[in-house]
């Protein structure tokens, strides 16, 4: 992947400042990568950074997805979770707003059938994003 091999050094960055759960240092981390060509590059290792961590640190990322403005603008994790959330539904044939529905703070909304095929074959931090952010859990 290019992202991976261009910018790997400033994911790896990313990564051991996520694991210091430091809001400070993850100030001084959105500092640093303003180095980068633009705002969706920051952004793209910044999201890399956050799938490399759910599969090596899962308390790290659930404390990310718990403080998500340390983030953002940079990273709007409500936003990626939102998308995330129904871009797959929608693909499954769930109809927004008859199936599932955003509540005003971010919360999904969906019915026992949609969860269920929601949370089956996603990675670590999809799973984390589901639950931390849209509060979608057992």
């Amino acid at each position: 992947m290019c992202l991976l091999n261009t910018y790997e050094p400033h994911i790896d960055i990313a990564v051991d400042v996520f694991k210091t759960q430091n809001p400070a240092l993850v100030f001084s981390l959105k500092d640093f990568l303003t180095v980068l060509p633009n705002p969706k590059s920051v952004e793209e290792v910044l999201t890399a950074a956050l799938y490399q961590l759910a599969e090596i640190d899962s308390d790290s990322c659930r404390w990310l997805f718990r403080n998500p403005s340390y983030l953002e603008p940079e990273l709007d994790l409500a936003e990626v979770a939102m998308k995330f959330a129904m871009t797959k539904l929608e693909q499954q044939g769930f109809v927004l707003n008859k199936d599932f529905m955003f509540e005003p703070k971010g919360r999904l909304c969906l019915s026992s059938t949609a969860k269920t095929r929601l949370m089956v074959e996603n990675s670590v931090c999809d799973r984390l994003l589901l639950e931390e952010v849209l509060q979608v859990g057992d």
